[in-house]
């Protein structure tokens, strides 16, 4: 749908949609850090703590920013395409990177503690996101 102008008209809605989404998700952050915060004794890199940096790494990766993502052709409608491309591009690397540290921080923590890897359907089903996710990335 474009314009007499010759830009892409957006929605009138979509802002609302765009702040709803941004809350949800932050809400979906906020909540993860407060239940790791409050009752799993919180984040640390070494120790018995750093299982809980896999559920945050995974929210804010695979959930906040992959979710921010998908939305740049939406919001940023009326910049220029490599403008958008490249935020884009950067978001699904960030995301990349931070769901990456999730998974090095689970097997290290599994390694430390003596405990098999890939056991549960929880585990297998997480493997196959994260490889489809990469290689999604790759064909685009």
């Amino acid at each position: 749908m474009e314009s007499p102008t010759g830009v892409a008209a957006t929605p009138r809605a979509l802002p609302y949609y765009v702040a709803f989404s941004q809350l949800l998700g932050l809400t979906a952050v906020a909540t993860t850090g407060a239940w790791l915060g409050l009752y799993r004794g919180g984040i640390a890199w070494e120790g018995a703590l750093q299982f809980n940096v896999h559920p945050l790494c995974m929210v804010i990766g695979l959930i906040f920013l992959q979710g921010d993502a998908l939305l740049v052709y939406r919001v940023f409608r009326n910049e220029t395409k490599r403008t958008t491309k490249v935020l884009h591009g950067l978001l699904h690397v960030f995301a990349f990177i931070i769901a990456l540290v999730g998974l090095v921080a689970v097997f290290d923590y599994h390694r430390k503690k003596g405990y098999a890897d890939l056991y549960s359907l929880h585990s297998w089903c997480g493997i196959l996101t994260f490889v489809l996710y990469f290689v999604q990335g790759q064909v685009q």
